[in-house]
């Protein structure tokens, strides 16, 4: 493991002493789950957001946010995918 040390403002030092007695952990325990879950979501904006763009896969998504190709289809059900009903018509034609 790494060390990092880091200011914040009072407000979320406070937060965190709530955290800590709610989970019942030390400080650096809270602060390892709190970062685990933030890296977490920002991966899994960052590859919807390239998802949208369509720069990457929905099997790329999945690895870059550490999840599931199931998992990433749920996260990705309201993005345009860019496959429309005329090219579907022309690949069911194509069967």
């Amino acid at each position: 493991m790494k060390v990092i040390t880091s200011r914040i403002p009072e407000k979320y030092f406070k937060d965190l002493e709530m955290i800590q007695k709610e989970e019942k952990v030390d400080r650096a325990e809270a602060v390892r789950r709190l970062l685990t879950k933030a890296i977490s979501e920002w991966k899994k904006e960052r590859a919807l957001a390239l998802l949208k763009d369509h720069k990457i896969t929905i099997r790329t998504a999945a690895s870059m946010a550490d999840v599931t190709y199931v998992e990433m289809l749920e996260l990705a059900q309201n993005i345009d995918s860019g496959y429309d009903l005329e090219e579907l018509e022309r690949d069911l034609e194509r069967l």
